[in-house]
């Protein structure tokens, strides 16, 4: 079994609003999201012995996803959306996604830092005939 990217000590020095009594729970969240880090990016653990990525990218990515998983407010509203807006010109739109199960997921944001593990996509020709 691989070691976790992040520790309980990481997520604390990341997110100052850690309550004494999810510690437990923050824990377990933390071997989930360095899981789920894991099965999306198979390669990354030879990208970092390969130092082509740094550490502390993934371990950042983890403690996002705890906090965000963590940080639900009490009265959180069922799933869905807190806000959203419009735009027409130059074709805006945004919004604010509600966690109110606490679920783990990898943001745009998470996903870029940890690069692609996939092979580029290259453009290729059907030639009439199949040749």
């Amino acid at each position: 079994m691989a070691a976790d990217y992040a520790t309980l000590a990481d997520l604390r020095a990341h997110w100052s609003g850690l309550l004494a009594e999810d510690e437990t729970a923050a824990t377990q969240k933390l071997h989930e999201a360095s899981v789920e880090v894991r099965g999306n990016y198979p390669d990354l653990d030879a990208r970092i012995l390969d130092g082509i990525i740094d550490p502390d990218i993934p371990r950042l990515v983890v403690c996002r996803m705890v906090k965000r998983s963590l940080d639900v407010a009490d009265e959180a509203p069922a799933a869905g959306f807190e806000s959203f807006q419009f735009g027409t010109g130059p074709f805006s739109m945004g919004g604010k996604v509600l966690n109110p199960d606490g679920n783990l997921y990898l943001t745009a944001a998470d996903k870029r830092l940890l690069g692609k593990s996939r092979p580029r996509r290259q453009a290729w020709t059907i030639r009439p005939g199949g040749a």
